[in-house]
This record gives C-alpha cells, sequence and structure tokens, in this order.
C-alpha cells in the first residue's frame, strides 16, 4: 500500500515537471521564432503582389514613422495617398516622394482626425476608394505632452477627447472603409501602428495606454474575421523611436530613426501577425514578459521623471 501511493506521488511529480518543461520549451521557441524567426531568418514577402493593387495609403503621413513608411513604400514601387492635416508639410512630403521616385504618383488628404466629422470621413472615403488600397497604413497617433494623472492632464476634457479621437475612430473608421475593395479582389493589407504602451498598465499615461490597447485588441479580432479571404492584417507596437512625439532622442540600437524603423516594419509583413517591427524592440518586448509589475512600474515612474526633467530643461533655454 505504501509503496503504491510513493509511486503515484512519484508519478504526479515526473508529471508536472514535463508539463514545465514542455511549456518552457514552447515559450523559447515562440521567443527565438519571435525575435529570430521574423527579423532574420524569414523572407520578407513581396508587398505588390500580396497587397493585389498599387496604392498605399499612409495617415500620419509627414513626420516621423508615417513619413518614413511612405517613403518606403514609394521606394517599392507603391503609389502613395498620403493623410495628414497641415497642408504645407504634405506639399512638402509629396515634393520629396516625388524628387526620389519620380515613376509613381502620390495624392493627399488635408485631415484634423481631432476635428473631423462623420461627413468629413465620408468625404475622404470618398476620395480614398477613387483609388486601388493595396496597403493601409493606420499610423496616426496622439500623446499626452507630459506624463500625469488622469485628472490633471494638461488641456483636460479636450486632450483626452483628442487622444481618443485620433487614436481610435480613424483606425477603425479607415479600416471599415476600405476593407470592401480589399474583400472584392480578395487581397490587401492593413498594418496598425500601436504601440508597447498598450501592453502594460502605464501610470500617468491612462488614455493613451488603453487606446493603443485597442488598436491591439481590434487587429486581433480582424485576424479572425478576414483569415480566409486574403487579406492580412499585422498589428505593429513599438517601443522608443526618435520621432517628434517623443521630442526626438538620439538614435541608439535600441531608439532607431523611423526610416530604419520604418524599412524593418515593412519587412514582418506577412511574416508576423504582431510584433514589435524593430529587432531590437522585439528582444526588449520579449524580456518585459519575465519582469515582475512592480520593477516595470518603478521603470514607467523613472522613464516619467525623465521626461519631465526634459520638458523643464527646454523650458529654462
Amino acid at each position: 500500500m505504501y509503496f503504491s501511493l510513493n509511486l503515484d506521488e512519484n508519478l504526479l511529480i515526473m508529471i508536472i515537471v514535463i508539463a514545465y518543461t514542455l511549456q518552457f520549451l514552447y515559450h523559447l521557441i515562440k521567443i527565438s521564432l519571435n525575435i529570430f524567426g521574423v527579423y532574420i531568418f524569414y523572407t520578407p514577402i513581396d508587398l505588390k503582389r500580396t497587397a493585389g493593387a498599387s496604392w498605399a495609403v499612409v495617415t500620419g503621413a509627414t513626420d516621423g514613422i508615417g513619413r518614413s513608411y511612405a517613403l518606403d513604400l514609394a521606394r517599392r514601387g507603391f503609389n502613395i495617398f498620403l493623410i495628414s492635416r497641415t497642408k504645407s508639410k504634405l506639399v512638402k512630403t509629396k515634393k520629396q516622394i516625388l524628387n526620389k521616385y519620380s515613376d509613381i504618383e502620390v495624392r493627399y488628404a488635408i485631415c484634423d482626425f481631432t476635428r473631423v466629422s462623420y461627413e468629413d470621413y465620408k468625404r475622404l472615403l470618398h476620395s480614398l476608394n477613387e483609388v486601388d488600397i493595396g496597403i493601409l497604413i493606420n499610423n496616426v497617433g496622439m500623446c499626452f505632452d507630459n506624463p500625469e494623472v488622469l485628472h490633471r492632464v494638461e488641456g483636460g476634457i479636450d486632450t483626452l477627447t483628442n487622444v481618443i479621437n485620433v487614436n481610435i475612430l480613424p483606425v477603425t473608421l479607415l479600416t471599415a472603409g476600405i476593407l470592401p475593395q480589399m474583400m472584392a479582389r480578395k487581397s490587401g493589407i492593413i498594418v496598425n501602428i500601436g504601440s508597447a504602451a498598450g501592453s502594460i498598465h502605464m501610470a500617468k499615461w491612462s488614455v493613451y495606454s488603453a487606446t493603443k490597447k485597442y488598436i491591439e485588441w481590434f487587429t486581433s479580432i480582424l485576424q479572425k474575421e478576414y483569415e480566409n479571404e486574403g487579406i492580412i492584417c499585422q498589428t505593429i507596437t513599438p517601443l522608443l523611436v526618435s520621432t517628434n512625439m517623443i521630442k526626438n532622442p538620439l538614435s541608439s540600437i535600441f531608439c532607431p530613426n523611423s526610416d530604419s524603423f520604418a524599412k524593418s516594419s515593412l519587412n514582418t509583413i506577412g511574416n508576423s501577425s504582431s510584433t514589435t517591427g524593430y529587432i531590437t524592440h522585439q528582444i526588449q518586448f520579449e524580456l518585459i514578459k519575465f519582469v515582475p509589475e512592480i520593477i516595470i512600474d518603478l521603470f514607467v515612474k523613472n522613464l516619467n521623471n525623465q521626461l519631465l526633467d526634459y520638458q523643464l530643461d527646454k523650458k529654462r533655454v
């Protein structure tokens, strides 16, 4: 009787050890593929063939990541439809693209997503659907100027409303308005730019972090809805990229410039449904998953203090 009980205990221990070992190996393989598979070993797909149409639409297209996406897509032979709120910047970006890639066509639409109405969206979508869109890059986004608790955010309700409007409505409504032509062709690519901030409970970035989580969740549902329709839906969740949104820090191995980021990110389309877009970002992102939340909270607090110190130094100059 004692021997039988002891055997059962040993068997149970063995099963538990095997289960944990298999779980560890699964996560190790998954992490390795997320990093080395996507960014080193997998071959980038032919975007023009996969997209099935010659036009690429980019929102927030005159600065930072959006501008770099537009330039790199033009380099790959796509016609570019730029969307941004400032006409002078749109004209300048269009000129820059055509100076480098004169064999494509560039159009633009002026749209301030903080003030856009239902009728404005209808007019914008009418203009967009005049061309055959193969790729939609939902890049436009908005962040707080400074980290702050919810009721003390600079600009108050106006700022919170703008962040929600810019980070949620365009990605939802433009996707819904362009999908019908992709469905008719059974081809197309939709890339929604989120942020690693959507995967972390970031104190003093409440609404920004939450809206970026929406993008991740929204895109994962689209993947289920359109997985058999020939349409690729991808979420990109970058960490720090040297852009105006984060006050243009010097680029580094962990903070690439927007051109390097966009090129790397475009190469992941078709090879990953959700990724950070850059190999060193992906390494950081995978490591974050193993860090206790209390440590992440301390890191966010330190980052917030650095940003506030930067703003104070800037005001003194």
